[in-house]
């Protein structure tokens, strides 16, 4: 409300100077009167007898003031001086200076009382502190006794902030252990990473040793190259000079050479001109007769010279002639050895062939044979089937039966016999009751002998298969999203199925019985897991869930490929590989053999993905999907073998060492899905209630639970 004047509680014209504990603190006796308590806090009261009649008790009036008194009544501030030379902040009221506008005397009464209380406590710097807080709530409580009218709405805006910060209290208490975990998972972070920089450390010393010393080496490499320079610029001056020493010999050569020519051309141009004396005097008659017979022998060589032309010129060189004779033979020599191979293969070939016509015949004689027997004979039996009643199943069956005949497996199964390893499939005619009890469950609870119908494995898997997709759809239906156990929903799906009380009781423990003496089969083994909640009921979802999204992950590559239905063996390798992150090679190897089993015609280079997703009757899926769950069992006892690494030595675990574990293991984990973990390894739904466990007892039901990691490993 905006007025001239601004209205305060003030009681003074009906107290006189004998009023409440702040206006007459000598005869107030303290807080020891009734209590109350707000928000976990107990407040006291001054006692009844301090307080007198129609004074103490009595409702305060209201005292006009000036609204612009208000804006006074905060003492100014103002910067000072010291002796030391230093500045400080005094107030008006420090500094002596008087306050202009009066306050209402019970006004000023209260911030009295109030200061005296803060110099007494020693808390009069203005910051959070509970001493400061314990006087303003004193003074506080004094204002709400004086105003009865305004009480209660007082009382209540007073309970509202003690109600908020006894909250305020219990959020930072309950936050403390965060903060402390946090504090531990950042020093253990802090430890790696000195630990790793000490590691680097090493190696950087190392390669700083490394690149000095090819420092050096690269110094002396460029000393010996300055050397190398150095020789080769003394070896270039040098042949310098030799090449000019050889210039000037050659030079001197040279014109020795031509005052040789002229010596030798001057002593020529002398004999000739003797000779040519010598013939002026010849006679020449002598020169006719001896030009004669110059051309008379000319004649002859020219005649003889074209016979030998004509006689041999088609006569090759005896060179020749004799390396084309060598070549010859040698090419003979060749011939001849083929030739003698040649007749040895064709000798093999005729004898293959009669061996061949001999080995025809006696394969249709054995046919003949064989198809005789097959119509006389009595069919073999199918001793695969011996692994039902074989503790170890299938597996142990062919570890057993492996390379022996048809007595040597009688006798197999005699000496299994014996030792009491089959598995009874018959029992006895009726089973025992369990009884009633609390701890017995409520398809087993009953009272006297059961018929045993003597459940086989088909059954079995075949009623197994419906429960499971009963319970989806009834989970699916609830409105909270939280499973009902596998116990409680089997007898609410037998009495639905079978009505009467006498056939609920019959079929369950035939159930019962039949995944006793079948839990070494995968499917009958995880559904009695569940039912006797050793197992984690979310592993099955799990892995329904990994299989369907596989699924739509190689239908998106199908798309986008045209959507034919079919993935060539390279795209579906891809496919899996960047669908389950992490795989290791030899794993999607054994991936890809177990899809390529499921081929009919192995040579083709594409698969039909969707046929490696069906299941029989029985629920059961092929080779490939096995791969994929004994991959995701492999990543679930890697990440518990992570667990239990970082629970070191510590036996017995208690609720929050676990919870301290799994965060370091996967430091990106929501704190509901931890707590869901951790209640179900430790079997409670209250945290506060949970007993320490020996650490082998937790290893073991954390492989036996829904575990996975959520973000990246580090």
């Amino acid at each position: 409300m905006k007025h001239l004047v601004c209205c305060y509680f003030y009681v003074g014209n009906l107290i006189s100077a004998r009023n409440i504990s702040p206006r007459n603190t000598g005869k107030f006796e303290g807080f020891n009167g009734p209590t109350y308590k707000v928000g976990g806090n107990v407040h006291v009261l001054p006692p009844p007898k301090s307080l007198r009649p129609y004074v103490d008790t009595k409702t305060g009036e209201l005292d006009a003031w000036p609204a612009h008194a208000s804006g006074h009544s905060v003492p100014t501030t103002s910067l000072m001086l010291t002796k030391d030379k230093s500045l400080v902040l005094v107030t008006d009221e420090q500094m002596g200076k008087p306050n202009m506008i009066p306050k209402p005397r019970f006004l000023d009464q209260l911030e009295n009382y109030l200061k005296k209380e803060l110099r007494a406590l020693d808390v009069m710097t203005v910051e959070p502190n509970e001493l400061r807080l314990q006087a303003h709530r004193e003074v506080f409580e004094y204002l709400i006794e004086d105003f009865k009218t305004y009480k209660p709405l007082l009382s209540a805006i007073k309970n509202e902030y003690e109600m908020m910060f006894a909250y305020q209290r219990q959020q930072i208490r309950e936050l403390e252990p965060l903060k402390q975990m946090l504090v531990t998972v950042s020093e253990q972070c802090d430890q790696k990473i000195m630990s790793i920089r000490e590691e680097e450390k090493q190696e950087m010393t190392d390669m700083k040793q490394d690149n000095k010393r090819l420092c050096k080496r690269i110094e002396d490499l460029k000393n010996g190259q300055k050397d190398l320079e150095t020789q080769v610029d003394k070896l270039r001056d040098e042949l310098a000079n030799q090449y000019k020493l050889y210039r000037d010999e050659k030079d001197a050569r040279k014109l020795l050479q031509s005052d040789i020519n002229d010596l030798k051309y001057q002593q020529e141009d002398i004999k000739m001109a003797q000779k040519q004396e010598a013939e002026e005097e010849e006679d020449p008659v002598m020169l006719k007769i001896a030009l004669k017979k110059a051309r008379e022998d000319e004649k002859a060589a020219t005649q003889r010279l074209n016979e030998m032309i004509a006689n041999y010129g088609d006569v090759i060189p005896r060179r020749d002639f004799e390396g084309l004779e060598k070549k010859h033979n040698e090419l003979l020599e060749s011939v001849e050895v083929q030739k003698n191979d040649f007749d040895k293969l064709r000798q093999e070939h005729e004898t293959l062939l009669e061996v061949h016509k001999q080995v025809v015949k006696q394969r249709d004689e054995f046919y003949t044979e064989c198809e005789t027997l097959r119509r006389s004979s009595t069919p073999r039996p199918d001793w695969d089937k011996c692994s039902d009643a074989v503790r170890g199943g299938l597996a142990r069956w062919k570890e057993l039966s492996e390379g022996k005949t048809s007595n040597d497996l009688v006798d197999v199964l005699l000496t299994e016999m014996a030792s009491g390893e089959i598995v009874d499939t018959g029992g006895a005619e009726y089973f025992d009751g369990q009884g009633t009890g609390p701890s017995i469950p409520k398809y087993l609870q009953h009272e006297g002998p059961v018929r045993n119908r003597r459940l086989g494995k088909r059954d079995a898997s075949l009623l197994i298969k419906d429960i499971w997709r009963e319970k989806g759809a009834h989970d699916a239906s609830k409105s909270d999203g939280v499973r009902d156990k596998m116990g409680n929903f089997l007898y609410t799906y037998l009495q639905r199925r079978f009505g009467l009380e006498q056939m609920i009781v019959e079929w369950g423990y035939n159930l019962h019985d039949a995944c006793q003496r079948y839990s070494h089969d995968e499917h009958i083994g995880l559904f009695s897991g569940v039912l006797t909640e050793e197992i984690d009921e979310e592993i099955y979802h799990h892995q329904l869930q990994l299989i369907q999204k596989l699924m739509n992950h190689l239908t998106t590559m199908d798309a986008n490929k045209g959507n034919v239905g079919k993935l060539s063996k390279a795209d579906f390798r891809e496919g899996l590989a960047s669908y389950l992150s992490g795989v290791e090679a030899n794993t999607l190897n054994s991936m890809m053999r177990a899809a390529e089993s499921e081929m009919d015609n192995k040579d083709l280079d594409e698969i039909e993905y969707k046929n490696l997703f069906m299941e029989d009757d029985e629920g059961r899926t092929g080779p490939f999907l096995d791969e994929i769950r004994k991959w995701d069992n492999q990543q679930r006892a890697a990440y518990v073998d992570e667990i239990k690494t970082n629970l070191k030595e510590t036996n017995p675990v208690t609720f929050p060492q676990l919870k301290g574990a799994i965060l370091q293991a996967d430091i990106e984990i929501d704190s509901t899905k931890m707590d869901k973990i951790v209640l179900w390894v430790f079997k409670t739904t209250d945290m506060s209630a949970a007993q320490p466990m020996e650490q082998s007892a937790i290893i073991e039901k954390l492989l036996k639970c829904n575990v996975s990691r959520t973000g990246r490993k580090l």
